[in-house]
């Protein structure tokens, strides 16, 4: 056992967000956390690693043990190189180095020390650890030319493989790595898992990428402030949750049904206790069993699949409905017109000084899906940027090196971008709301304002005035969805959009983009998500 947890807590103020988690990590698992956003699962991966320190309970891990955790920000090594901020992780590396070139440079002469460092260095392959960095990082697509530029040169996606290459070379027994697969192209992803799977150290990785999910040997998943155990990967997972599920909406069903009676009688005995001593005697009695059933009914979080549900029976279905958990509620499609084509390109070449890609051809006709597939660099976003700029008339950032696109007369887009525009970050979430209506020239009253937040699952309280920069990853997706479908579009254009979006809100995403009647342009490297929404594929 590398690592043993017990009754850890968590609050931040009054709340809690978990509470007596007990929970166990040896050499070799691959184990996925999950959970709703905001249910503390990076906060727990801060604990784990020793970055904070303000919780109750226990960590203990073996002697010796070596935890590493992925960094979501390179805020402090920006002027590093990526082949610097990789060795600087690597135990001793460039410590011993320096005492090799010293010995060998007869600068010092302790040879029983240099027997020591050289053995080690030999032993974890020190010697030619410059070149096997370089290599992985140019099996992520990023090229030795890269490789030696500072890291606030490299793209979000870039900065993501550094950080998987930083994970391999770290030495780690147990690797804690958030959110893996955000950003990564899908060569990425395939170069991710196989080498999760490959390794001997512990991985815990937070996602809802099903891809990974389906690769591990464990899910734990946080909700109502514990820890819920399934053996197994993804299909395990919805098999034993959609048992469990069911099984907790039968108790819950029955706790209602106990408060209910126990409520008649408390109404009851209210009525009769004045009437003698011993009636007063029973209503205290119903009383007290009323308050201890009460505090004892507590809704847990209620989520199945959709295609557990369809295997269910009716009866069953319904009473699930009628508790389920609370999930977005994605609206505002409108209506299609039927009509030609809304977007047509034809031989469309782009490029900056050199060109990016060349000869792409599709076209968009109302329920028309197409994705864009290619690895990170091949100009995905840019080709995606340049149909967004000339359809509002203005001039794209790249160069039309050759072809033409055309748009149809009632074209409407709504736009999901990979990162939030950074003219919004500064402002609070009520007041970005109400300026990206004002954009696409759309009514808004301070109650829709705050309806959009319930229906998306902010708190309207907590988190109405936060400014979007400091909303979580799950939250600035939500505030993406509701700008996407500002203005009835009849043409989405979405770029990675489950990215750190939950299981339950990717799944209600899908099956609302199966229903929507426009056209569905998008770039995604989630296979499950290209299998279940289709289209023609783009690559690039």
């Amino acid at each position: 056992m590398l690592l043993e947890a017990t009754n850890l807590a968590k609050s931040i103020g009054a709340k809690y967000l978990f509470q007596d988690l007990a929970f166990t990590i040896v050499a070799g698992e691959k184990i996925a956390l999950i959970g709703r956003n905001g249910y503390g699962k990076t906060t727990l991966f801060k604990i784990l690693s020793g970055e904070d320190h303000d919780f109750e309970g226990t960590v203990t891990t073996r002697k010796g043990t070596r935890i590493v955790l992925t960094k979501q920000e390179h805020i402090q090594e920006l002027e590093q190189s990526a082949l610097e901020y990789i060795l600087n992780s690597v135990p001793h590396y460039f410590e011993y180095q320096k005492f090799l070139e010293e010995y060998e440079s007869g600068q010092n002469t302790n040879l029983n020390r240099y027997l020591e460092v050289l053995e080690y260095f030999t032993e974890h392959k020190y010697f030619n650890l410059r070149e096997a960095v370089i290599s992985s990082l140019e099996d992520f697509g990023i090229s030795t030319v890269m490789v030696h530029q500072p890291l606030k040169h490299l793209s979000g996606g870039q900065k993501r493989y550094v950080e998987m290459t930083r994970m391999m070379f770290s030495q780690a027994d147990i690797l804690l790595i958030d959110e893996p697969t955000n950003h990564m192209d899908y060569k990425g992803k395939e170069r991710f898992i196989t080498w999760m799977r490959s390794i001997l150290q512990a991985v815990v990785v937070i996602t809802h990428d099903r891809d990974v999910l389906k690769n591990v040997t464990k899910i734990i998943e946080l909700k109502d402030q514990k820890m819920h155990f399934f053996k197994g990967n993804y299909h395990s997972y919805i098999k034993q949750n959609a048992t469990q599920t069911l099984t907790s909406v039968k108790l819950y069903e029955d706790q209602l049904s106990r408060l209910k009676e126990a409520k008649k009688k408390v109404e009851w005995g209210l009525q009769m206790r004045a009437k003698s001593k011993e009636w007063k005697i029973r209503y205290d009695h119903w009383l007290r069993d009323y308050e201890k059933i009460k505090a004892a009914t507590i809704k847990p979080a209620f989520w199945i699949d959709q295609n557990s549900i369809e295997s269910l029976d009716k009866k069953v279905v319904d009473s699930y409905d009628k508790f389920k958990e609370k999930n977005i509620k994605i609206s505002g499609t409108g209506d299609v017109k039927r009509g030609g084509e809304l977007v047509s390109v034809r031989q469309l070449a782009v490029g900056y000084d050199e060109c990016l890609f060349s000869e792409i051809n599709f076209s968009l006709k109302e329920s028309g899906r197409v994705f864009i597939k290619g690895r990170n660099g091949a100009g995905k976003s840019t080709l995606v940027k340049t149909l967004i700029a000339l359809s509002e008339k203005q001039p794209p950032t790249a160069n039309l090196l050759d072809g033409e696109i055309t748009f149809g007369n009632d074209l409407r887009i709504g736009e999901y971008q990979q990162e939030i525009d950074g003219k919004y970050l500064s402002l609070p979430l009520v007041e970005a709301i109400r300026v990206i209506h004002e954009e696409k020239k759309v009514a808004i009253d301070e109650r829709k304002v705050y309806s959009l937040l319930a229906q998306y699952l902010f708190d309207t309280k907590l988190d109405a005035h936060q400014k979007i920069a400091n909303l979580s990853g799950g939250q600035k997706a939500r505030f993406q969805l509701i700008k996407m479908f500002i203005g009835e579009p009849n043409l989405l254009i979405l770029d990675e959009p489950t990215n750190h979006l939950d299981l339950p809100s990717i799944e209600e995403l899908e099956t609302m983009l199966e229903n929507f009647p426009g056209a569905i342009l998008y770039i995604s490297h989630d296979t499950y998500f290209i299998n279940r929404l289709g289209g023609d594929a783009i690559q690039l």
